[in-house]
This record gives C-alpha cells, structure tokens and sequence, in this order.
C-alpha cells in the first residue's frame, strides 16, 4: 500500500504483526505502577474498543504486558510501517490544505529526528504526547484525510471523536 492508502486506511483490516521494541530508540520513562486491579483492566478494556472484538484476545494479553513494562498502553504492533517525518504537504491525502497542514505538523513533532521520545508519541519534555497510543494517531489521520474546509476534527483526550460541521 501507498503512503497515502495507509494514512486513509486508518486501523487496518488485518491485525498486524507484533513488533519488538527498537532497541536503539530512546525510550520513555517508564511510568509508576500506580493503578489497581480492576484500573488496570479496564484500561485493557478502554484500548480494546477501537479493534474488532475478534483480535480482542491477542491484544488483552499484549496491552496487559506493555502496562507491565511501560506504565502506558502504546499499541506499538499498529505503529505505521512508513517514516513519521514531515513530507510535502501535497503527499498527504487531504480534501482541504489545512487538514493536510494538521498531519505534516503531527507527522513532523513524530519524527525522530525532532520527538524526545517518538515510539511513545512523546515530542517534548518527558510527557509532551501527541496521542495516547498509535491506534489515536491512525485514526486521527485517517479523519483527517477525509475532513473538508467546512468540518472540524473533535478530540478529546487524544481520542478523535469524528468531525462535525463546522464554519
């Protein structure tokens, strides 16, 4: 696929392959274990909802090991497989320029060449995040590759929610 044919498939069709960790990446702190049980489950919970219910099984015990041994749920197996770096903004597969403006800008902050900590989706300061995890950063710009000038993106919490009109 097409740099642009990934960027508006957003969460795949398929479960992509488990990834190992970069072991030159600069990585993140790694957070405190603050969180209870029942917390911890239902962050599992909360990171299932944007995957089909049938990978459901496969990534509860993936995302139950990287809050182990990160302190976060990252979702590196949907990581994209091309460069995060800013390209020209006629690359980005956009019905208006300033959607395409929006994903060169995130796509710059992710690059590691500019991100402090970039397979955490962490640009600046020790927890500057641009998304919460890679399934967050896929589909925003996925929305993005579909918003027209008369729409807006709602975000919350990293979350894209979905666009709305919008003058």
């Amino acid at each position: 696929m097409t740099f642009q044919q990934l960027i508006k498939q957003g969460i795949p069709n398929e479960l992509p392959a488990a990834k190992p960790y970069p072991l030159d990446a600069n990585r993140a702190p790694k957070r405190k274990d603050i969180l209870s049980k029942e917390e911890k489950q239902l962050a599992i919970r909360n990171a299932l909802r944007y995957f089909p219910k049938a990978w459901h099984g496969e990534l509860a015990t993936e995302f139950a090991q990287e809050l182990k041994d990160f302190g976060r749920i990252y979702m590196y197996r949907f990581k994209p497989e091309y460069a995060l770096k800013a390209r020209s903004i006629s690359d980005y597969p956009a019905k208006c320029q300033q959607a395409a403006a929006i994903m060169l800008m995130i796509d710059n902050n992710l690059d590691p060449a500019v991100a402090q900590h970039p397979e955490e989706l962490i640009t600046y300061g020790g927890n500057g995040g641009v998304f919460q995890n890679w399934a967050q950063y896929r589909l925003t710009m996925q929305y993005l590759s579909e918003m027209q000038s008369d729409q807006t993106l709602h975000m919350y919490s990293g979350h894209p929610m979905g666009l709305f009109p919008s003058s």
